[in-house]
């Protein structure tokens, strides 16, 4: 069994900035499927915590509790073959698009594009190992355009 410090260590989003990696501890990661046959979506969310988070110099100062969401349109969903399963999702092309179903909230919401997700491991009936990685844009230096977030975390699966 893992201790709290170490499994604190393994859920974790890093965001990838212009000036260096900034680290949150994840307090809830979800999967759950919406919606019915043809119309299935997979969702992933994720809320963090300030608590232990590890931030750059130009937002030591200020209050964060970043978040993101994704859905991803599925054919169909068994829980039993989700280990080894891999996901892509374009996410917007501009900023001016919709991007309801793809989303990373830090001070603001902004797209999330390129979403790779990959689901490594099963580690009890509803508990799976989850990688997610996309690019957004810098909320808080919009001069750096291409940020990049890392999600590695055990997920909470409903079907």
């Amino acid at each position: 069994m893992l201790a709290t410090d170490e499994r604190a260590l393994m859920n974790q989003l890093q965001i990838h900035r212009h000036n260096g990696t900034e680290t949150f501890p994840i307090s809830t990661a979800k999967c759950f499927t919406v919606g019915l046959d043809n119309e299935l979506t997979l969702w992933f969310e994720i809320e963090t915590t300030s608590e232990g988070a590890k931030c750059c110099s130009d937002t030591e100062a200020y209050p964060r509790r970043p978040q993101a969401s994704l859905g991803i349109r599925v054919d169909d969903f068994d829980i039993e073959k989700f280990v080894g399963c891999d996901f892509f999702h374009q996410g917007t092309l501009t900023d001016d698009e919709d991007s309801c179903d793809a989303l990373f909230y830090y001070y603001e919401h902004q797209p999330l594009r390129d979403n790779r997700v990959a689901v490594l491991s099963r580690s009890d009936a509803r508990m799976f190992r989850i990688r997610w990685t996309a690019r957004t844009q810098d909320v808080v230096d919009f001069r750096d355009p291409d940020a990049s977030i890392e999600i590695d975390c055990d997920f909470e699966v409903r079907a």
